[in-house]
Formats: structure tokens, C-alpha cells, sequence
């Protein structure tokens, strides 16, 4: 049986990065950080050769380390694998492992912090040694203390950020970079989906009803049933909500974001809702009382 403990992921990461390093040597390629595809090797990695492009991914990696937190905590019980949050703090306002409304919800949680551990492996291994950054400090209880009520409006909010925030930073990366981010995504995009849908299904609130919640703009669209066939062909709506959080009737300010597509958050507009604060150069607060690791911090 595969190991899919936080130390089993880390060793076959490990054990791919060298393979990939044997690659290097063999086609005597050199860079600063650059780890590439290895002989025969089917999986797209990053090559984080350039500062702008280690910055983007460094960002990428403070939402992972927020996801992927959250995720252990709820899912274990425990924090991150100390091997996965180079040397970072330990969270404040942490939730004990929850009991989920039923087994196919608690399975669903289980394979996406499988996920998410795996994107903040993928993600350190790649940017490499003394460049990715460690986990920030982290308040997990930002909105409001996390429990079995409120995980799932939760976890779908920081989902659906992901999926837009990546579409955002996507244009800032090239060659396999933009590989590998594309997939993680695609990941976001199908635990958004999945989770959205159960919202609708368990009736679980959005967040703007929590305490201490205030959307920060209007692409943060409610999971919502449109309750008729033609109401639904019509797109998701701010008053109806929507089964996904995609772009209807246009989307001002927003090139390239077409009708059936994924909103795109700039890095400030994501740092808005992370920080829960919409002020230009706000650089904490919220689930990073700190501010997030990195060359990108501010609004």
C-alpha cells in the first residue's frame, strides 16, 4: 500500500527530486534552482530559474500552507509535518479534527488535504532550498473559530480564492512553471466544485453571514441552487448565487474573463480577502496576522 503520510509524500518527493537532479547532470543544463523534467519522467515540475517567477510561486505557496493547514488540523487533528512548513510557526486558533455530516463528506476532506499536502511538497521541493519560503503565522481562526457548522462555507471560500488567484499570477510564469501551476488549478478547481456543490446540498451558510466575514469584492459568488432550469442557463448571479463561481452578463475590469470562465484575482485583490482588508498597502491581518512570506505581501 502507498504511503499518503505527510513523511511518505515527502520522501517520494525527495526521491523524484534527485531523479530529476540525475537529469540535470546527464544533459548538463544549469540554473540557479532549476529542477526540470527528468528522463522518461511524465510529471511537468517547475524550473523557479528567475526571482519574478520564484516570487509568484513563493505566493502560490503561502495560500497552499493556509489550505493545507486548515485541512490537517480538520481532517488529523494535528499540524502540518514539521517537514512541511520549513521551520514557520505554529498556527493560532486551531480546530481539533472534526466530525463531518457523513462518511462520503469526511472521505471528500480527507483526499483534499492529501491534495493540498502534496501541493505545499511539490511546491517547496521545486522552488528549492533557501528560496521557498516557511509557513507564516497563521490565524486559522480569522473568521470565525473553525467547527462543523462552519467548515464547508469555509473551505469552499479559500478554494474558490485559490482557483482565482492562480488565474491571476498565471500570466507571470512560463514553461513548466505555468505547467505545474496550471495543474494545481485544475486541482483547486475540481475541490472548489465539489465543494460548492456540497454546500448547496448541506445548507451550510455563506461566509458573509459568519462573524467577522466581509466579502472583499464581487467575484466571492454564494453557492446557490438558481431553483429553475432557466434561471440556471441564465449564469450565476450575486442575488442567486451559482453551482460554480464563473463569470455571467460580463465581467468589467477583467480582460480575457469571458462568460463561463474562472474569475482571475490580481495577487492585492487575493491579499484583500486573506487580509480581510481592501485598503492599498495593508500587509497583514486576518489569516496573516504577520502578512504572508515573500516579495508580495500588500494590497
Amino acid at each position: 500500500m502507498a504511503d499518503v503520510s505527510a513523511s511518505g509524500i515527502k520522501k517520494n518527493m525527495t526521491e523524484n527530486l534527485l531523479s530529476r537532479r540525475r537529469f540535470l547532470s546527464c544533459a548538463s543544463i544549469a540554473g540557479t534552482a532549476a529542477i526540470t523534467v527528468g528522463c522518461g519522467d511524465p510529471t511537468p515540475y517547475v524550473d523557479a530559474a528567475t526571482q519574478p517567477e520564484i516570487d509568484t510561486l513563493n505566493f502560490a505557496l503561502n495560500i497552499e500552507y493556509l489550505q493545507a493547514t486548515i485541512y490537517s488540523y480538520v481532517v488529523t487533528g494535528k499540524d502540518l509535518d514539521s517537514s512541511l512548513t520549513g521551520g514557520g510557526p505554529a498556527p493560532t486558533g486551531a480546530p481539533g479534527q472534526l466530525t463531518f455530516p457523513n462518511q462520503q463528506i469526511a472521505d471528500l476532506f480527507a483526499e483534499v488535504y492529501f491534495d493540498e499536502i502534496s501541493h505545499v511538497s511539490a511546491l517547496r521541493t521545486a522552488v528549492g532550498s533557501g528560496l521557498a519560503i516557511a509557513r507564516p503565522q497563521l490565524n486559522l481562526s480569522a473568521i470565525t473559530a473553525i467547527n462543523a457548522s462552519n467548515i464547508i462555507p469555509i473551505a469552499r471560500l479559500l478554494e474558490d480564492v485559490g482557483v482565482t488567484a492562480y488565474a491571476g499570477i498565471m500570466a507571470k510564469l512560463s514553461s513548466n512553471n505555468a505547467t505545474a501551476l496550471a495543474q494545481m488549478l485544475a486541482a483547486e478547481g475540481f475541490h472548489a466544485g465539489a465543494l460548492r456543490l456540497i454546500a448547496i446540498q448541506q445548507n451550510s451558510g455563506y461566509p458573509s453571514s459568519l462573524p467577522g466575514y466581509v466579502p472583499a469584492d464581487g467575484y466571492d459568488i454564494k453557492p446557490g441552487d438558481p431553483g429553475t432550469v432557466a434561471l440556471a442557463q441564465q449564469g450565476p448571479t450575486t442575488a442567486n448565487g451559482g453551482f460554480f463561481d464563473t463569470a455571467a452578463n460580463g465581467v468589467p475590469g477583467q480582460t480575457n474573463t469571458f462568460n463561463g470562465f474562472a474569475y482571475q484575482r490580481s495577487t492585492s485583490q487575493t491579499l484583500a480577502i486573506l487580509y480581510n482588508n481592501t485598503s492599498t498597502g495593508t500587509a497583514k491581518g486576518a489569516f496573516f496576522p504577520n502578512g504572508v512570506n515573500g516579495n508580495i505581501t500588500t494590497v
